[in-house]
């Protein structure tokens, strides 16, 4: 069965472009790029990284030094990373009832995965990750 283009919300997107923008070609998008405003473009990516994330990811990692530049400014941006245990790798946190100190845990806090405190046979030995230790 063919759905027709309109019904689809990529199919309603080609359809406006070709509306607003007809016949663009390369030349005329980067001069569309070159004319945004930092919250145009930011609007922009968001949306194409949203929509599109592997292509979103495909334009970063076209440029390694890119990816090392935007990774370093995250770290520069955030004042510690997450909490481990140096001795297992685990996830570590302060939790609220259960004391001032150090729990290992599993999960991610979400209804799918919630937090779950379990004795990992030794005391958390406490160190932050950043996003270059992810990498």
């Amino acid at each position: 069965m063919n759905v027709p283009a309109a019904a689809t919300y990529e199919g309603q997107l080609a359809l406006r472009a070709t509306e607003l923008m007809p016949h663009v070609d390369l030349d005329e998008r980067l001069e569309l790029l070159g004319v945004m405003e930092p919250d145009d473009m930011r609007g922009s990516l968001a949306f194409l990284a949203g929509l599109f994330p592997q292509m979103f990811d495909f334009s970063l990692v076209r440029d390694r030094a890119l990816v090392d530049r935007l990774y370093a400014r995250l770290d520069e941006t955030r004042d510690d990373g997450d909490p481990y245990c140096t001795v297992c790798s685990g996830s570590v946190g302060i939790f609220h009832g259960h004391g001032d100190g150090w729990h290992h845990y599993r999960g991610e806090g979400t209804a799918a995965s919630p937090v779950e405190l379990f004795d990992a046979g030794h005391v958390p030995v406490v160190a932050w990750r950043t996003l270059a230790d992810a990498r």
